[in-house]
């Protein structure tokens, strides 16, 4: 049997997953609320999620929801995409079907925080289908994408930044 002061031991592997954890739940929110959704995402640097939603015609949808979580994919998470697969999203025929579908399922109606997650829990989203929140060995993961610790509270909803796009199941 382990004892619990072995697992906390400051040197143990259990007390520095924890530590480093606890450490980005205890990160604060980041106020923007005085731009939505859209317009924090603009703000924050994510150029490519923010043409997707405008190509989508998505941005005054987005806006409109209340208390809505966004999980963001930074610029780098649509580049490492398979070309073929990307342009199938964006470009393809039905471009706005499937578009919708990606994007979509990006976002839960409900304000989620991740770092607060400590088992395996189903997120609803929009595009109708469900993704996994549960916490990594440092930050908290979306499916197999890292969550920063860094949320931003928008006039509408939270946005969390994540390292990879999520594709829905087609």
């Amino acid at each position: 049997m382990i004892s619990a002061a072995l697992i906390m031991a400051p040197g143990s592997a259990f007390a520095k997953w924890n530590g480093v954890f606890y450490r980005c739940a205890k990160t604060s929110i980041a106020d923007v609320s005085h731009l939505t959704i859209t317009e924090g995402a603009k703000a924050l640097g994510l150029d490519t999620l923010g043409y997707a939603v405008e190509k989508a015609g998505l941005g005054e949808f987005l806006d409109s929801q209340r208390g809505t979580t966004v999980f963001a994919p930074m610029d780098e998470a649509f580049e490492r995409i398979d070309k073929r697969v990307l342009e199938a999203i964006v470009g393809g025929p039905g471009e706005n079907e499937v578009l919708t579908a990606v994007l979509t399922y990006h976002v839960s109606a409900k304000e989620t925080d991740p770092r607060r997650v400590l088992y395996a829990r189903k997120i609803n989203t929009l595009s109708g289908q469900t993704f996994f929140l549960k916490r990594g060995s440092s930050e908290p993961k979306a499916n197999q994408s890292n969550v920063e610790c860094q949320d931003y509270r928008t006039a509408n909803g939270l946005v969390w930044v994540i390292d990879s796009a999520l594709l829905p199941q087609f």
